[in-house]
């Protein structure tokens, strides 16, 4: 068997080589994974050791449910040591690694990965999950990280067959997400497609700021109503939504039939009431419903210290995203700063600045963590207070 080196280092290698899928109970492939940032060694021949069973957990330093289930295979990695080694390959750099233990020592070895190529030779469509290799590394286990606990390593040190609790694309490249699924003609002037769960798609959405459909469309990958109505009605914080049933019913991403598949265009001229069609089109077609009113509510108030020192940028184009190693905006109102902390912090955040211009804004996290959050906000000239103000709150409920 062809060896395949596993490095950031072997990158090109890595690319020109043959592609390949790994699944459940086929051998895994004949790797040395490189790249160990806090190992007693650099790289490990998961053929060379085999008297453990091997836990390769996909993360990153960016994802915060990642967090807990890594100090959770902290104490597994104590407990069962001698009988197991836990491997978590981050998809982050090898200095976003080291911040990442500088603040949470861990027994168990990471690797830095900005390639993630074993993750998508997996076809897995999210972070937060693992593979599991027994002795004679066969892959016995793809499943979610957070089912990984004491009963379930005992079951799998009895060999007895794992529960498969993953989700895999149904191939490698569709893991990517890259092509238009409904395939839409860039003259088309509308569309409306409303449908049910699609297995290998991750959960997502997507605007679309450039392009034949700029501003006009806006589409969604098996999310739950929550999601879309949240984006329709420009709610960005999830304590600004109230239920009048069952709410973990309706966000159990585990049910697949509670989640939707989206995709809607308007017609040119259309762009700025996009959003407003939306909420009356989902209104209509889903079996929940939303509704807006005022509440007082608790709330982060946004505020400068010194608004005058706030420049304009210079940019000519207007871009931004965000993920849990950060925000970064050019030349964007501040608004959509504001957005980004209403989605990462525990509650809405209400804008007082009074700066009225266009920004070039950046904050970099090494956790993703309300702390770490603040923290770069304080970085920016910025505060935030713990105060009420009277706010839109998003009522679901079904007739």
């Amino acid at each position: 068997m062809r060896r395949i080196c596993f490095s950031i280092l072997s990158m090109l290698a890595i690319l020109t080589s043959k592609a390949q899928s790994i699944d459940l109970q086929e051998a895994f492939p004949d790797f040395i994974i490189r790249n160990l940032v806090n190992a007693p060694v650099k790289e490990v021949d998961v053929y060379k050791q085999t008297d453990r069973f091997i836990i390769l957990n996909f993360w990153g330093t960016w994802c915060a449910p990642c967090l807990p289930e890594m100090d959770s295979l902290r104490e597994i990695q104590k407990r069962f040591g001698k009988d197991l080694r836990v491997i978590a390959l981050a998809n982050d750099n090898e200095k976003r690694v080291q911040n990442y233990l500088a603040k949470r020592p861990t027994g168990v070895w990471i690797a830095a990965d900005t390639s993630f190529y074993l993750y998508k030779q997996f076809g897995f469509t999210y972070v937060g999950q693992s593979a599991i290799l027994d002795l004679q590394r066969r892959v016995i286990g793809l499943v979610r990280t957070d089912s990984i606990n004491t009963a379930f390593i005992q079951k799998m040190l009895r060999g007895e067959k794992l529960t498969v609790s993953g989700e895999r694309s149904k191939g490698v490249a569709a893991a990517t997400d890259d092509n238009d699924f409904y395939r839409l003609d860039s003259t088309l002037q509308t569309h409306l497609s409303l449908m049910s769960y699609v297995p290998g798609k991750r959960a997502m959405s997507r605007i679309y700021p450039k392009g034949p459909f700029k501003d006009r469309r806006i589409t969604f990958f098996n999310v739950a109503a929550t999601a879309m109505y949240k984006t329709a009605f420009g709610i960005t914080s999830q304590n600004q939504v109230a239920y009048e049933f069952d709410e973990k019913k309706e966000n159990d991403y585990s049910n697949k039939g509670n989640l939707y598949c989206f995709d809607m265009l308007v017609a040119p001229g259309q762009e700025d009431s996009l959003l407003i069609l939306m909420q009356q089109r989902l209104n209509i077609l889903l079996p929940v419903k939303a509704r807006l009113v005022k509440k007082l509510m608790p709330v982060y108030v946004l505020r400068a210290t010194d608004a005058a020192s706030w420049k304009n940028s210079a940019a000519a184009e207007s871009s931004w995203g965000f993920s849990g190693r950060g925000f970064e905006g050019t030349a964007i109102p501040i608004k959509n700063f504001v957005d980004y902390l209403a989605n990462e912090l525990p509650l809405p955040v209400v804008d007082e600045t009074g700066l009225q211009g266009k920004y070039d804004i950046r904050t970099e996290n090494v956790l993703r963590t309300e702390e770490e959050v603040k923290a770069a906000v304080q970085k920016l000239g910025l505060t935030l207070e713990k105060t009420e103000r009277e706010i839109d709150q998003l009522i679901l409920y079904k007739p």
